[in-house]
């Protein structure tokens, strides 16, 4: 017995050896676009991340060395001009990491950040989904991220943005969907933890986190009316945590410099574009009282058609395509306070035509995943050259020198991708392979990614870079549930239930 007592450690220390292996392979496979490009990718609101970070750092006592970067980011996707307000189009929270790592002379530990966040969301839902086989976790984490790392995901956890964060958002809210009533306290906690921080390293992700919500009421009370009111809960609390964080900026900006949180006019912009939104403006402007039609009248001042585009209303400022931004600074603010009032205008006198055009938006944003938004082109560069910060520099890498690989990566990659939903599908349909759980966590992260298409398609403008962040999933959880029905995860699940 003595001697068994002894070589137990023996044996644990041999079993870690390769569990390590393992994760050090995710952590590479996860490294793969940083190492071959030599250096982290970046956007134009890199730079604006940083500097809005090191502004709030010093704000907070630490005092601030020469040469900031202007906090429109490193290209011109700049900030509303005007005094007694603050732009709340970026995190807070996420410019702060940014703004850190930046004093620190390490901006890519956003890159460490970034792949701890994905490695401890699926270490979480690997625990979950394979509860009581037996199986040896690391492989379980390990080999659906490298499976990940076919798509898009080493393209984002090296790019300086928390897009990343997107998805893991997702899985994690997914996870507590499905497995809300089962988790261990510590789990639940951990991973509210996670989402709280994802939903506010963007403001795209609290609107995502809230989609989120009718998806958990639907799925807990299916799998099981005990305790279903659980996973609908604490995702309502991570909604929560966003809904909170938006409010304290509100809070801090009044008490500390006196201003107001305004945000960029994108739903405005949006429906202009896409057509509701200018056929209202056009029946009821000029109005002074409608702070909309400053807009308006900025928009005829050309005849460009290009002007109408999403993006070149919100960011544009030369005189063929720029409106919003080459208004005086107290109608842009105007503009951007009265946007959501101009949606439930629009949406009260078009409603159809509205819905049609989000849904739209919505379905295009689904086909669009390649990871070019993720290479920055000479305008990027040359703008990210004032950011500080970067231990291997801002600047072109081998990968975004040439990009003519793109034209067999995306095709490739589109192939991951419609193989993994086909298998997903497959294993969901398919009787006793999955528990019912199972079957719920890959619906849930199915219906995040479209919510993510819906938010950033309909509310934005549909970008391969919206789509490219959250798409990596579907490889994800195909590996992942592919591994749990073959080793029985879904029959110990069934068996344990009627026990």
């Amino acid at each position: 017995m003595r001697e068994e007592a002894t070589l137990l450690p023996e044996r644990s220390r041999a079993a870690t050896v390769p569990g390590i292996v393992w994760i050090a392979a995710a952590v590479l496979a996860c490294l793969a676009v940083f190492i071959l490009n030599g250096r982290p990718l970046f956007y134009f609101d890199t730079g604006g991340y940083v500097a809005q970070g090191r502004v709030a750092l010093t704000q907070l006592g630490w005092a601030e060395p020469p040469a900031v970067p202007s906090a429109g980011g490193a290209g011109g996707a700049g900030d509303m001009a005007g005094a007694g307000t603050v732009d709340g189009s970026r995190s807070a929270v996420y410019a702060l990491v940014a703004g850190v790592l930046s004093r620190l002379g390490f901006l890519e530990g956003l890159i460490a950040l970034h792949i701890a966040a994905v490695l401890l969301t699926v270490w979480i839902a690997a625990r979950a989904v394979l509860r009581g086989t037996g199986a040896a976790l690391p492989p379980v984490v390990a080999v659906p991220v490298i499976a990940a790392c076919l798509g898009a995901l080493p393209f984002y956890t090296a790019y300086l943005m928390p897009d990343t964060l997107a998805a893991v958002m997702i899985l994690a809210l997914s996870v507590l969907a499905a497995y809300g009533r089962t988790l261990r306290p510590w789990e639940t906690v951990l991973l509210i933890a996670i989402a709280g921080f994802a939903v506010v390293s963007h403001l795209s992700h609290l609107a995502i986190a809230a989609l989120m919500v009718p998806v958990a009421l639907v799925v807990s009370p299916v799998l099981s009316l005990r305790r279903w009111w659980l996973p609908p809960l604490l995702v309502l609390l991570v909604v929560g945590v966003g809904y909170g964080e938006r409010q304290a900026l509100r809070v801090a900006a009044r008490a500390v410099a006196g201003s107001e949180v305004v945000i960029k006019p994108y739903i405005t912009a949006r429906l202009i574009q896409d057509g509701p939104g200018w056929a209202w403006l056009e029946r009821h402007c000029p109005d002074p009282a409608i702070a909309t039609c400053a807009l308006h009248e900025a928009l005829t001042k050309s005849d460009d058609p290009m002007r109408f585009t999403a993006s070149h209303i919100v960011f544009q400022t030369s005189p063929e395509l720029g409106s919003f931004r080459r208004l005086p600074p107290e109608d842009q603010n105007r503009v951007a306070r009265a946007q959501m009032d101009f949606f439930k205008a629009v949406l009260t006198e078009a409603p159809l035509a509205t819905t049609l055009a989000f849904v739209r938006n919505m379905l295009i944003q689904t086909t669009m995943f390649s990871v070019d938004m993720t290479l920055p082109s000479a305008s990027i560069v040359e703008g990210a050259k004032a950011v500080p910060g970067s231990a291997f520099g801002l600047e072109a890498g081998r990968l975004t020198a040439d990009t003519g690989y793109l034209a067999w990566l995306t095709p490739l990659q589109a192939l991951v991708y419609g193989v993994s939903l086909l298998a997903v599908a497959m294993l969901v349909v398919r009787p006793g392979r999955l528990s019912p759980a199972m079957r719920a966590l890959a619906l849930a992260v199915i219906a995040g990614i479209l919510a993510n298409a819906l938010v950033c398609g309909g509310i934005s403008q549909p970008a391969t870079r919206y789509g490219a962040r959250v798409i990596w999933l579907l490889p994800l959880i195909a590996t992942l549930l592919a591994m749990a029905a073959a080793r029985g995860a879904g029959r110990v699940a069934e068996g344990a239930g009627r026990a």
